[in-house]
């Protein structure tokens, strides 16, 4: 019995693609077909109806066609495809936080307009520019020291609770920027209410742990996100520890992470 053979247009249609880019993938080499009809058409096999099906898959995890054909499909090994799927996921995690920079700066504007203000879009607009470019995540083994590294990995094995912490971070900066832009000052309600949301996100995100609260203070984070705009990032973190300070003294906490958060740059 012969292999059975698939049109270009049945192979299209079980991979959820339309003729032209199953045509363009055989005129790339990504997909050849395995031979022409009499009548001169393209046709595929089995094997061909495989192989799209993972193109399609690696594609939608974001590999380029590129990726797929000179790496993926050549069946690596375990571990050059771990490696690959590793730093795709480095890649997918940039590619969120760029979303959800976007994302979060519409939520601020949206509460601002609705709050009868202006929002300050030169503010915005240089945060917009400056953090699509953070890859703290593909940094973070070159910023921490093994002492934090251990300790992190001891309390976190899982990726979520650290991205959402970082996500609140950056919303509350993008706060602190727009708040210092209005002159607003650091013990006002409204900057007190800010640090009370920067310290009940702290202490969710660490459980009370204050030697965790300290090694998070020395990761200065707002030194690894982008190397644009780094007087913003400086700024804008220094009202937020002032705002905290504050609060902190107002309620009791005895912490020095304001203070190591200082040297630790001093040093630098």
């Amino acid at each position: 019995m012969s292999e059975k053979r698939y049109t270009s247009g049945e192979i299209a249609s079980a991979a959820g693609l339309t003729i032209r880019a199953v045509q363009y993938y055989d005129n790339i080499g990504l997909l050849p077909s395995s031979g022409r009809t009499e009548g001169g058409r393209r046709y595929y096999t089995q094997d061909d109806l495989i192989r799209i099906e993972q193109i399609v898959f690696y594609k939608l995890l974001g590999f380029s066609l590129e990726q797929i054909k000179e790496q993926l499909l050549l069946q690596p090994s375990k571990n050059e495809l771990l490696e690959m799927f590793k730093n795709q996921r480095l890649l997918l995690l940039q590619k969120m936080e760029h979303l959800h920079t976007s994302f979060a700066t519409i939520g601020i504007m949206s509460d601002m307009i609705e709050a009868g203000k202006e929002p300050p879009f030169p503010v915005l607009l240089r945060f917009l520019s400056a953090l699509p470019g953070d890859d703290i995540f593909s940094q973070a083994p070159q910023i921490m020291t093994g002492e934090q590294r251990k300790m992190l990995s001891e309390h976190f094995q899982d990726i979520e609770p650290i991205q959402m912490f970082y996500h609140k971070w950056k919303e509350i900066l993008i706060e602190a920027a727009i708040l210092l832009h209005e002159g607003i000052s650091p013990d006002s309600i409204t900057a007190q209410d800010m640090a009370k949301r920067w310290w009940e996100t702290i202490l969710s995100f660490t459980g009370g742990n204050m030697e965790l609260i300290r090694q998070l203070s020395e990761l200065h984070l707002e030194n690894q996100m982008t190397a644009k705009n780094e007087e913003m990032m400086d700024t804008a973190s220094r009202f937020l520890e002032s705002a905290f300070e504050i609060y902190a003294a107002h309620n009791d906490l005895h912490l020095n992470t304001a203070e190591s958060s200082r040297k630790g740059k001093e040093e630098r």
